[in-house]
């Protein structure tokens, strides 16, 4: 016959603690994941667009508040204030992305990732652009900025004329930096072109959403594992109990 010894007040806290925490953290998990699939959803209807997407104001931009959305953007390129975004690493091979602000027709800015480009991973040698031409039409995606990550702020020296190298791309504070105002809060990724020296193979950043669903069974099962244990813990042979 077995017994139940009644446990500890503290562990009982301890276990409802844990619990709380690891159901928590399984719950986030799983969200995340029904999130992303929201996202890989318009990402997929956005690419299917992009060719056939009319030109898009600001205004239009700023009132088209998905993820992901096609558009045709005209403007010109603010080339005096070329933007690379640091450690981009494709296939093994360090890079950059480069960020140029887009100066609309109509009025407003966007920042455009023309794509990645091949860089000295040392950091010594400047990165070598190809021609950009000043005048910029092209259809593609409006998107999310690239994660900051750990990154609050972003340096910016306004007057640079160099390629200025950046950890994180912050459009807020970029506009406020170069005094590009307004600036749409997401970007806007051109589609590839065969001739151009810029990678162009966009993807939805970011963990998949099947990813964020095995951390979520992760986390459930350290929750049953700890009520389990704690049952085995205090469930003995009758007589055992001292």
């Amino acid at each position: 016959m077995f017994a139940f010894r009644k446990p500890s007040w503290w562990l009982i806290l301890l276990l409802l603690a844990a619990e709380v925490a690891f159901v928590a953290a399984a719950q986030w998990q799983w969200q995340r994941g029904v999130f992303k699939d929201q996202r890989a959803r318009e990402f997929t209807t956005a690419l299917a667009e992009r060719d056939a997407a009319p030109q898009r104001d600001f205004n239009a931009l700023l009132a088209n508040t998905a993820d992901f959305s096609a558009a045709r953007l005209r403007g010109r390129l603010l080339l005096e204030h070329v933007l690379l975004l640091d450690n981009r690493i494709v296939q093994g091979q360090y890079g950059v992305d480069v960020f140029v602000p887009l100066a609309l027709d109509g009025g407003g800015h966007v920042l455009v990732n023309l794509g990645w480009i091949a860089a000295d991973s040392s950091r010594r040698v400047a990165p070598k652009l190809p021609t950009i031409a000043r005048e910029f039409e092209a259809s593609g995606l409006i998107a999310p900025a690239p994660s900051a990550g750990l990154s609050s702020h972003v340096a910016i020296q306004r007057e640079a004329r160099a390629p200025q190298m950046l950890l994180a791309m912050v459009p807020h504070e970029i506009a406020a930096a170069l005094q590009l105002s307004p600036m749409l809060g997401r970007v806007f990724l051109p589609a590839a072109e065969s001739a151009s020296a810029f990678r162009r193979d966009w993807q939805p950043s970011g963990m998949s959403a099947d990813r964020h669903r095995g951390y979520a069974l992760q986390w459930a099962s350290f929750a049953l594992a700890s009520l389990i244990l704690f049952i085995m813990f205090h469930v003995r042979r009758k007589g055992k109990f001292r």
